[in-house]
């Protein structure tokens, strides 16, 4: 979109640049490497921290007494255990270097592999 010199009357105002007398310089090819480095992804996500969130404030509620907090105490040390086995499950994933067609993350040994099968012309 074009603007006029109009709107520019303030002295300290910037024109626009022309698009023309700016030409692209290709610093690097615009292709991709065959390969990925680095990169890892951890989040916060299934780490139990809302189960331990509820088990904090349920103490503090009630004077750190363990008796009245025997539900959410349950509820937190299943998603332990849940959390244990998936990470059991994830482990044994990253070290296949072949990537399976039903997950849907890769790690980075696997995205390697397509990319080596695959490369960029």
């Amino acid at each position: 979109m074009r603007l006029n010199l109009v709107y520019f009357k303030n002295k300290h105002a910037r024109a626009p640049q022309n698009e023309n007398k700016v030409p692209f310089k290709e610093l690097r090819p615009l292709v991709l490497k065959n390969y990925v480095t680095g990169g890892t992804n951890k989040t916060l996500e299934g780490k139990c921290l809302f189960e331990m969130s509820l088990l904090f404030g349920c103490w503090k509620e009630n004077q750190y007494s363990n008796n009245l907090c025997s539900q959410q105490m349950q509820n937190l040390n299943k998603c332990y255990q849940n959390f244990l086995r998936n990470a059991k499950e994830e482990k044994k994933g990253k070290n296949d270097e072949f990537p399976s067609p039903d997950t849907k993350t890769y790690t980075i040994k696997q995205i390697n592999y397509m990319l080596r099968m695959y490369p960029t012309v």
